[in-house]
């Protein structure tokens, strides 16, 4: 056996084996075509701090307590009240339950601001009606496993 060739191998496995992973691992990467996706998703980390990528299309908080979903190709799995999964609530950038959406599994109240547009709809997909806020108070409720059209409501919260 040659001593200095199998050490110098070993050295290059270890090396390999103990190298730190990139962050970038974390998320599968992203075609060329979605670039502008890709660029949305860099403008909300940017300004909403503490988010991360957890999808080509999403960025969560607070350990996937908020999740959000930027608009773009694919399909949506079945779902409780529109693309909103049961025992969430979420709130839409476009009327209809359309456009971007942010997901919330918590009842606290919280900020909307991570959609980066106005309200125009709100899908409740819990057992309990969700409230919508604005900078004076309560402007509107969804009742339990139901939508709303928001867009003139101006909401900046929600929380049930």
């Amino acid at each position: 056996m040659n001593l200095p060739r199998f050490a110098a191998g070993a050295l290059i496995v270890a090396a390999a084996v103990l190298a730190p992973v990139s962050a970038s691992a974390a998320v599968p990467a992203v075609s060329s075509g979605d670039d502008a996706l890709q660029q949305q998703v860099d403008a909300v980390l940017a300004e909403f701090p503490g988010g991360i990528q957890t999808g080509p299309d999403e960025v969560s908080w607070q350990d996937g307590a908020v999740v959000l979903n930027i608009a773009g190709s694919g399909g949506a799995a079945a779902r409780a009240v529109g693309s909103c999964a049961t025992g969430t609530h979420c709130v839409y950038s476009g009327v209809g339950l359309s456009g971007s959406k942010l997901t919330f599994s918590t009842c606290t109240t919280q900020s909307v601001a991570p959609l980066g547009a106005p309200v125009a709809s709100i899908a409740n997909a819990r057992s309990i009606v969700v409230r919508a806020y604005n900078s004076v108070g309560v402007v509107g409720s969804v009742s339990a496993n139901s939508s709303a059209t928001t867009s003139s409501w101006g909401v900046t919260k929600v929380g049930c």
